[in-house]
């Protein structure tokens, strides 16, 4: 293994000591891209298989790997493959090199989780700077990475002092001085100071001798992903996710702050607030039950619910096991049986953030529905209550043929809340690709369109469902092709609503599929919906979501900075439009996408339309048919709904 730091006429903004291994069986390829690399800055170990490549790994640590396709004894896939099993696409980053016309290998190395490419012969000003991107990106998730970190382990000690009650909750000045300390520590301002809003005026939780901004100032600063400078001071509120005050961090002696920092301390000042507001309505829920036992009469007659732990069936108090498998039912919820003397729950289907979601039998009608009920931890709060009739008022303003339709809602009585829906058969976008990989292009032609009709006519309502991702897009079989049913208007919002349910900058939807201004906790509006649901009909194209990473913090780096491979490099019989659709759908700046998702899904389906299918498509369960331990399939055609 030849290796090289030498720096000879080095260039500007190159990273001084960054490793990097060059793999190439040509002796002499390796030996010129090896000197070209040394002269321009970088440190370089060159090998010529395989085998040394990865014990090279093994020993020593780089930063970006350089590796040919074509190699004896083990390729360049595999070895690729290889790497990938050890190091994320952010953690080590591998440039393949691949002769011109050899467009199936590249394809594939992508699909593996190369992060680029470079054609042979070489152009070492394109080596050069796509190295130079990567390590870039690389910093950049090691900033994010390190950061993010730090927040977790500030949220693992809030939980922590929050889980054993009010006596540790007393420990919280000791907790917050010493955090404070650390994080002022990390952006190197003198002190980040902690006040809590007691009746009307700032106590020091964490401060030396400097005075807090005024209350009635703070309380006028607007909500959001906002930090306060002025000279060298940074002023961040505590809010609760209602928008609630309850008090402000100040960060003095620190006059720049880049947005890795903003970072930093808002998300101290989030998690603060998350931990307060949840101690204050742990509080308020104790005091209600124990007002509650002393009221007379303060029992409720109510068939409690028991569910069995291995085949999810519902049944009432008068059975002891489950009369299909035997099992011993489980602890019972707190949750009826029937609701409202006439949804009877018969099993569970599935279970999230929110809520439970039932089959259950319509007594009065006599017909199969599912109703989804708030999760019994969650009766007493109040953003969880409010998002659940905001989906109860979104699907009912909506009314359009790919929303999944709305029958009943309701409170129990007790605090629980309850949508009746329509009971769906077919399977989640998500089910499929894990199940069948991508579909034909005239299947995800039909997605666009169906998903898209949903998507305008919330939008027309002014209304933004904010968390589009492929569990919340169902297929149903219908008539030889499929319907498109969109699900979970839990996070909808109205464009010209208010913003408690965002306040604070907390993250509202699911990473991977949320544009950089949700992301970022900004404001969010047609647009964002018009990412979303690109990057799913993305993933349902080619296979793929638009970022592959799994942690969240690097999800987080992947959504912000970096685009996913072009269509055409991971499927070359599309058209450039399709590159272009997509790429205007996924900008990172909203400014840059459209605002009409029908016009822009219609243009892309028709590109899509009369492409060779390349494969068998999506299969379903038979027309009617329920998914659950489904072996029957059947393969079905793209057909809108008549």
């Amino acid at each position: 293994m030849a290796f090289g730091a030498e720096r000879e006429n080095g260039e500007a903004g190159v990273d001084r000591g960054a490793a990097l291994l060059v793999v190439d069986d040509n002796d002499a390829n390796r030996d010129l891209l090896s000197r070209r690399l040394v002269s321009a800055g970088y440190a370089v170990a060159a090998v010529s298989s395989g085998p040394e490549a990865l014990a090279a790994l093994s020993e020593g640590r780089f930063d970006v790997v350089l590796l040919d396709v074509m190699m004896p004894e083990m390729d360049g896939l595999e070895v690729l493959r290889r790497i990938r099993s050890r190091f994320g696409v952010s953690q080590l980053p591998v440039i393949m090199a691949s002769a011109l016309g050899e467009s199936r290998d590249l394809v594939d190395a992508l699909r593996l989780g190369a992060n680029d490419y470079v054609t042979k012969p070489l152009d070492m000003q394109v080596v050069l700077a796509r190295v130079g991107t990567q390590l870039a990106l690389r910093r950049a998730s090691e900033d994010v990475t390190r950061l993010a970190a730090q927040l977790r382990a500030a949220q693992e000690r809030i939980s922590t002092l929050l889980s054993t009650g009010g006596e540790a909750f007393l420990d919280f000045g000791r907790w917050a001085r010493s955090m404070a300390e650390g994080i002022a520590e990390t952006l190197g301002a003198r002190e980040v100071a902690v006040w809590l809003l007691q009746e009307e005026s700032f106590v020091a939780v964490a401060a030396s001798s400097a005075l807090p901004p005024a209350p009635s100032a703070v309380a006028q600063l607007p909500a959001g992903e906002s930090l306060f400078v002025s000279g060298d001071r940074a002023v961040a509120p505590i809010r609760g996710p209602r928008g609630d005050l309850f008090g402000v961090l100040v960060a003095d002696g620190k006059a720049e702050w880049d947005d890795i920092e903003r970072g930093l301390l808002l998300g101290f000042a989030h998690q603060l607030g998350g931990a307060l507001e949840l101690h204050r309505m742990k509080e308020q829920l104790a005091a209600a039950r124990q007002k509650s036992s002393r009221l007379p009469g303060a029992t409720l007659t109510l068939e409690i619910l028991y569910v069995c732990p291995a085949c999810a069936r519902c049944y009432g108090p008068s059975v002891r096991q489950c009369e299909d498998d035997g099992t011993p039912l489980a602890e019972p919820r707190n949750l009826p049986h029937r609701v409202l003397d006439r949804y009877q729950l018969v099993r569970v289907l599935g279970e999230g953030g929110m809520g439970t979601v039932f089959e259950a039998h319509d007594e009065k009608l006599d017909r199969v529905v599912a109703v989804k009920v708030v999760k019994p931890e969650h009766f007493q709060n109040a953003t969880v209550r409010r998002r659940f009739v905001q989906e109860a008022l979104a699907i009912a303003a909506i009314r359009h043929p790919n929303v999944v339709d709305l029958f009943d809602s309701g409170d129990l009585g007790d605090g629980s809340m309850f949508l009746v829906m329509e009971r769906l058969h077919g399977r989640d976008l998500a089910d499929l690709v894990r199940l069948s990989g991508c579909g034909t292009p005239a299947q995800v032609a039909a997605l666009l369109r169906q998903g898209a009709g949903a998507l305008g006519a919330a939008h027309r309502k002014g209304i933004v469902h904010r968390d589009i991702k492929p569990e919340n897009v169902f297929l149903c079989p219908e008539g030889g092709g499929f319907r498109v049913r969109l699900l979970d208007f839990g996070l909808a919002k109205r464009v010209d609503g208010d913003r408690k349910l965002t306040q604070s900058g907390l993250i509202v939807g699911t990473p991977a599929w949320m544009p950089p201004e949700q992301i970022s906790g900004r404001e969010v509006d047609v647009r964002t919906d018009v990412y979303s649901f690109a990057a799913v009909c993305y993933q349902a194209l080619v296979g793929r979501g638009v970022t592959v990473e799994t942690d969240l913090d690097r999800v987080f780096v992947d959504v912000v900075r970096n685009p996913p491979p072009l269509v055409s490099t991971l499927l070359p019989a599309v058209s450039p439009f399709v590159d272009e659709a997509f790429r205007a759908a996924l900008a990172k700046n909203p400014d840059m996408r459209p605002h009409d998702v029908e016009a822009w899904a219609e243009g892309l389906a028709t590109a899509l339309e009369g492409l060779p299918s390349g494969g068998p498509g999506w299969a379903f369960p038979p027309e009617g048919g329920s998914t659950r331990g489904s072996v029957a399939t059947t393969v079905i055609t793209a057909r809108p709904p008549g």
